[in-house]
């Protein structure tokens, strides 16, 4: 409760200071235009760059009329600024230019003097740096005032409408957008438990009987170690039977001899005093000699068996204590990386039928909250066909990158959204705000003016959720920043000529 009522001060203070900053823009108002008694068009157009949100009052031939044009930037929902801006007006084939006027990052004012009446198009020229945009705006220029006057209505804002200037949604984490219209199925939620691929782990085992000792006191569980470092050594020192150490004594004193005897015999058959088959028979004994002695020589010493890592990673788990005995076969450590890592979910058996038809994941990491699976790079690898023997739950494995979201041995939530050929009206999860067990979002009537809409939702994957009832894919709304609007909607009444006042 403390902290919805910071949270709910922080928000008071922020709509205060885009209220202030209102005030303090008076100047510019007198010059422009002001709603009150006055009936003003809106001039709204985006491209996948900018959005343009103009007012301006009705085009009329030899009169000046000042355009009063907003410019937001797409990419961050940011002013544009550093930006030369310029307009044109065509109608019948006859165009005026306008040179725009910088009022404010973001906005600029544009006088406009028609000189014919009829169906025209107002194209507004952005230019930021070597990049050249333009935005196109149909409008009508009248022959008179009279006209102007009978032709323009004045729309009433619905009850539950929210004013919001562009100078506050820039202050803010603030972004608009359509609905997407598409198959949305069945949510499965579930838990996951993190492990290690099967084949990112790697047992290291005794090659021989003896008893284990520890090159260092780091060698723990959760410990990093690198590929051929040297981890344990198992000696054989005192026993009779399976002794290491005697075992690579042996080999290596038969190498040793093997090998001077094969070089006296070649010395011997060069000058041809030994036959060419005692000679053969030497080399073949120094062969077999000299792979025995290799083949211990790479994990035995004197002392015994020396146990290295077989690549870089984690010890998962040490399954030994130092100077435990341990028999040929026996598992030592257990060695993984966490690079990437298995997900194995546990799923009710009554969606059994539908996990062949799994579209999209998503997980709940603690740090930053749902990621979708294709973020991840992630994969299905299987789906279990037998119940698991703990809980009876169905097992389905993913496979996902992991650079610090997933911690090896935890439980995650996770979200499976099957495929469907039915399409519903979908919005991110960030759009809907809650109020006394009730949802809404903020439907777009123009840039600076929301209708706080009601709405029905249905299911949900974490990170989106389609909406049963209540929108239409082709309504804009609030898609960051909706939580301002409410507290906006809760301090402040809407004037019944809504719209922008600076």
């Amino acid at each position: 409760m403390k902290r919805l009522y910071v949270v709910a001060i922080a928000a008071a203070c922020l709509l205060a200071a885009c209220s202030s900053h209102q005030n303090s823009e008076q100047d510019h108002s007198a010059d422009a235009h002001d709603h009150h008694g006055e009936l003003g068009q809106k001039l709204i157009q985006y491209t996948d760059t900018y959005e343009l949100y103009a007012e301006a009052a009705p085009f009329v031939v030899g009169q000046t009329t000042a355009v009063l044009a907003h410019f937001t930037c797409l990419a961050d929902f940011k002013p544009l600024q550093d930006a030369a801006v310029s307009a044109s007006l065509n109608v019948g084939g006859q165009t005026v230019e306008a040179k725009a006027e910088a009022v404010s990052p973001g906005i600029y004012r544009l006088p406009v003097k028609a000189i014919k009446a009829g169906e025209g198009v107002l194209t507004f020229h952005i230019t930021t740096g070597n990049d050249a945009n333009e935005l196109l705006v149909p409008v009508k220029v009248f022959a008179d005032e009279h006209d102007a006057h009978h032709s323009l209505e004045e729309e009433e804002a619905p009850s539950t409408a929210v004013g919001f200037t562009k100078e506050q949604s820039w202050k803010i984490d603030f972004a608009t957008a359509l609905p997407q219209h598409k198959p949305f199925g069945q949510l499965i939620k579930a838990t996951a438990r993190v492990e290690a691929l099967p084949a990112q782990t790697h047992t290291l085992t005794a090659q021989t009987s003896g008893v284990v000792q520890f090159v260092s006191a780091g060698i723990v569980a959760g410990s990093t170690v690198s590929a051929g470092q040297q981890l344990f050594t198992i000696s054989g020192t005192g026993m009779g039977d399976d002794n290491a150490a005697l075992v690579y004594q042996t080999a290596e004193g038969d190498y040793e001899l093997a090998k001077a005897g094969y070089d006296r015999m070649k010395q011997l058959a060069d000058k041809q005093i030994v036959s060419q088959k005692e000679f053969l028979q030497s080399q073949n004994s120094f062969e077999k000699a000299k792979a025995k002695y290799e083949n211990l020589k790479q994990n035995f010493n004197t002392e015994g068996q020396s146990v290295r890592a077989s690549k870089t990673g984690v010890l998962e788990k040490v399954w030994v204590k130092n100077g435990q005995h341990v028999a040929a076969g026996e598992p030592l450590a257990t060695l993984a990386s966490y690079g990437k890592v298995q997900l194995v979910a546990g799923v009710q058996q009554k969606y059994s039928a539908l996990l062949s038809k799994i579209s999209s994941v998503a997980f709940y990491c603690s740090n930053p909250g749902w990621r979708n699976l294709d973020e991840l790079n992630g994969k299905l690898l299987s789906v279990g066909k037998r119940a698991q023997d703990n809980n009876f739950l169905l097992p389905v494995y993913f496979e996902a990158d992991n650079s610090g979201e997933f911690i090896p041995g935890s439980y995650v939530e996770l979200n499976m959204t099957t495929a469907s050929e039915k399409e519903e009206v979908v919005v991110p999860v960030s759009a809907l705000v809650e109020q006394q067990g009730n949802f809404f979002v903020f439907v777009q009537l123009n840039p600076e003016l929301f209708e706080k809409r009601q709405v029905v939702p249905g299911s949900s994957n974490g990170y989106e959720t389609a909406i049963a009832k209540g929108l239409n894919a082709d309504e804009r709304i609030v898609t960051k920043g909706a939580v301002m609007l409410k507290l906006a909607s809760a301090s402040s009444t809407l004037d019944p000529h809504a719209g922008h006042v600076h």
